[in-house]
């Protein structure tokens, strides 16, 4: 049987209305330091569990959020759900996941659907997302978050990761083991990710004067399959790359499944770099090296970010920038070592 509030204020010695004003943290609520502590101890002891439907009428919430993600397939995703759904239980909050498969018209209608289920507000996930599936939740006055996408709508919060520093880093690593032909299969480019990584890449070439060429530069969805086909067109070019940096750690696990298909070997033939560092990356053989995005973190925080603003609760910053960090692992090498 559940502990009830008046159980608690019996072991505290207190009224049930003080036992209510501490677990609520009434800022008017004026006690002895030595029966706050009281109170916390019993309810510590009884185990006491706050009446959620009592909670939800108080700050006038269900305790549900949606989140809604394009792939639930795609390694990325279940571990930034992973951080949000944590921060989500810290906040007595439930979480709803959303898979729309890449379908814009699914996305539209999860939110259609989280709004008729009176959420309380809703994470957008999704790499594919547009403003005028924003512009739905805005319009149904629902709080969101984008995960791993900005926005130009103004005063939109989101959780992203620096993804053109990301790049540079994976680019710049290449450069300093000797690569100069040094390929790219970006992100599809109608995607905030693909766009920035794709900057990262150039950047990074200009800056050590090396040419950017065309036929150096693929564009792939974020699949092992789409990474595989990329890295066959640039395998056929006449001077193939001897180093790749992949939009994500699934293209390049696909580039590199080419690479050995074709009788050549990574590292040895052609090196690779990855983005994410997805569990997987470290599996593979050769281990993938990476740009390590902190998934957990950025789905924790984007949840926080929710709660503050379905709550009320003061914002630092609308916008949370991540840094990434380069994890060099056996998949690339110095030109000069190559067979």
């Amino acid at each position: 049987m559940a502990v009830t509030l008046k159980e608690v204020a019996d072991r505290a010695g207190v009224n049930p209305s003080t036992v209510s004003r501490v677990i609520n943290e009434d800022p008017n609520l004026s006690i002895r330091e030595e029966t706050r502590n009281r109170i916390l101890r019993a309810i510590e002891e009884l185990d006491y569990r706050p009446n959620a439907v009592a909670r939800s009428l108080r700050l006038k919430t269900t305790g549900t959020a949606g989140m809604i993600i394009p792939d639930i397939t795609n390694p990325f995703f279940p571990e930034v759900f992973k951080g949000a759904e944590s921060a989500a239980s810290e906040r007595g909050f439930s979480l709803i996941l959303c898979n729309t498969n890449e379908d814009p018209e699914k996305e539209k209608a999860y939110i259609k659907l989280l709004a008729e289920k009176q959420v309380d507000g809703i994470l957008l996930a999704s790499t594919y997302i547009q403003d005028e599936t924003i512009d739905m939740a805005a319009k149904r006055n629902i709080p969101y978050v984008l995960v791993n996408r900005a926005s130009r709508n103004e005063g939109s919060a989101s959780v992203v990761v620096d993804d053109v520093y990301g790049a540079e880093l994976a680019v710049q690593h290449l450069v300093d083991l000797g690569h100069r032909r040094i390929a790219h299969i970006s992100g599809l480019l109608y995607t905030e990710t693909g766009l920035e990584r794709l900057e990262g890449y150039r950047r990074t070439l200009n800056r050590n004067q090396i040419p950017f060429l065309s036929e150096y530069m693929v564009e792939a969805k974020y699949s092992e399959r789409e990474g595989y086909l990329a890295m066959e067109k640039l395998l056929a070019i006449p001077q193939p790359p001897t180093g790749v940096f992949a939009a994500n750690d699934l293209i390049a696990l696909g580039a590199a499944s080419a690479i050995v298909d074709h009788g050549l070997n990574v590292p040895e033939d052609i090196s690779v770099v990855g983005f994410n560092d997805i569990w997987l990356a470290g599996k593979v053989h050769p281990p993938l090296t990476t740009v390590k995005v902190p998934l957990y973190d950025m789905g924790y925080l984007a949840f926080e970010s929710l709660a503050k603003k379905i709550l009320g609760e003061p914002m630092e910053q609308d916008k949370i920038v991540l840094r990434p960090e380069l994890v060099v692992r056996a998949s690339t090498r110095a030109v000069s070592a190559r067979g």
